[in-house]
């Protein structure tokens, strides 16, 4: 079972790249829906000789949250501002996609002088888990659109939570919990900002904080 482990850590690190190189927001959403699916696997193959009900619960709950209703909220503030693509990303794609590879080696080399007390579950763990933290932040610092920096904030999480789960055996399960309720506030909170700046430009009678709309997000 070592080998969907590894798999699955490899597959969380490659969406997180497709993400920084997606310039549709609709797309990037999709992709991290992909990816909290892997997410969510990863307990029962982490126990897969023996499943208990805490990982079929934490696998039902990371899909639930992550897969189901953070997209559905997501969506609904893409279609609530009619937003679908990202203008003006800082750095583009191709660019993007390098810097991302360098990321994802630095992670590596990184992981290489780091000793985490104990056995880890697998190897890859700790390098995967450091490379989509590091491929989230650069989505949340070279997009400039709201929804899409919560994209990268949500994909920092989805390291931190792999970081969790496949180095540490015994996750205390309020720390599985915060991590999840986190996530929900911080979707939540975006939601209602994106509703009331949409109310002000919706009131607003000259159309000039409209016209302005793309560039600030």
């Amino acid at each position: 079972m070592t080998t969907w482990i590894d798999a699955g850590c490899i597959l969380i690190v490659f969406f997180a790249l497709i993400i920084l190189a997606t310039s549709r927001i609709v797309g990037m959403i999709r992709i991290f829906v992909l990816q909290s699916c892997v997410l969510s696997l990863m307990p029962l193959f982490l126990h897969a000789e023996a499943v208990s009900a805490r990982d079929v619960m934490l696998s039902l709950g990371t899909v639930s949250l992550k897969a189901a209703l953070v997209p559905f909220v997501l969506f609904w503030a893409i279609r609530r501002i009619s937003m679908r693509t990202e203008v003006k990303p800082l750095i583009g794609v191709g660019a993007s996609i390098v810097c991302g590879a360098l990321l994802i080696a630095g992670a590596f080399w990184v992981s290489l002088a780091l000793r985490i007390p104990g056995r880890p579950v697998t190897d890859l763990g700790l390098p995967c888990a450091l490379a989509t933290v590091l491929l989230g932040f650069m989505i949340m610092v070279t997009r400039t659109r709201a929804v899409t920096q919560v994209i990268g904030y949500l994909v920092i999480e989805n390291g931190i939570f792999l970081f969790a789960v496949s180095l540490f055996d015994a996750m205390p399960t309020l720390i599985e919990m915060g991590i999840l309720l986190d996530i929900f506030v911080a979707v939540f909170i975006m939601a209602i900002v994106l509703n009331n700046i949409n109310e002000e430009f919706e009131h607003d009678p000259g159309g000039e904080s409209r016209a302005k709309m793309g560039e600030t997000f």
